[in-house]
């Protein structure tokens, strides 16, 4: 009976893993690995399911029934940690939601180059203007060219006078003979 039960909290756990929105492609599929064993397929059907071999299901198997959730997720990696820590994604989105002027800058549209600078001044974190535009598109923030107009300087009333010179006169090259 004890043994049904620890059973059915393992499923739980794992479902209940598997709802989670953090998992990592890898995590998850060792997790459907584990929950498809426990739903009662074989180690080959599950093989054939994920596209990895009969030994890799069991060796995830294996440490799972050793080591429980904790052990299916991946290793940290080696080498440096990333400079682009939660903090200083946090502080970039924070400053690409700013306008620049709200913040005192003398300008009025953020750049790579813009945004690598204020964030170093601020969170003493220098990274390089391309990496910031990799972690705005990993940001679903979208980086492009401004649009640069003068509407906002025309006079309304000289416009709609012009217009209406326009109209009376026949439209654009209404006295004109034609191409010579």
């Amino acid at each position: 009976m004890a043994e049904v039960q620890a059973v059915a909290e393992a499923q739980a756990a794992v479902a209940e893993r598997l709802r989670g929105t953090d998992l990592s492609r890898r995590e998850r599929e060792r997790l459907e690995m584990v929950k498809a064993a426990g739903l009662g397929y074989d180690t080959a059907a599950i093989a054939r399911w994920t596209g990895r071999s009969p030994r890799t299901v069991r060796h995830w198997l294996g440490r799972f029934l050793v080591s429980g959730l904790d052990a299916l997720r991946d290793a940290p990696r080696a080498g440096r940690p990333a400079k682009a820590d939660a903090a200083y994604r946090a502080a970039l989105e924070a400053a690409v939601t700013t306008a620049p002027r709200a913040l005192g800058l003398p300008f009025d549209v953020w750049t790579s180059a813009r945004l690598s600078a204020y964030l170093a001044e601020t969170t003493g974190v220098r990274v390089a203007p391309g990496w910031v535009r990799a972690l705005l598109a990993r940001g679903d923030f979208v980086c492009g060219r401004p649009k640069h107009t003068l509407r906002h300087l025309r006079d309304p009333d000289e416009v709609a006078a012009c217009e209406a010179e326009l109209a009376a006169a026949g439209g654009k090259g209404a006295d004109r003979a034609g191409p010579v």
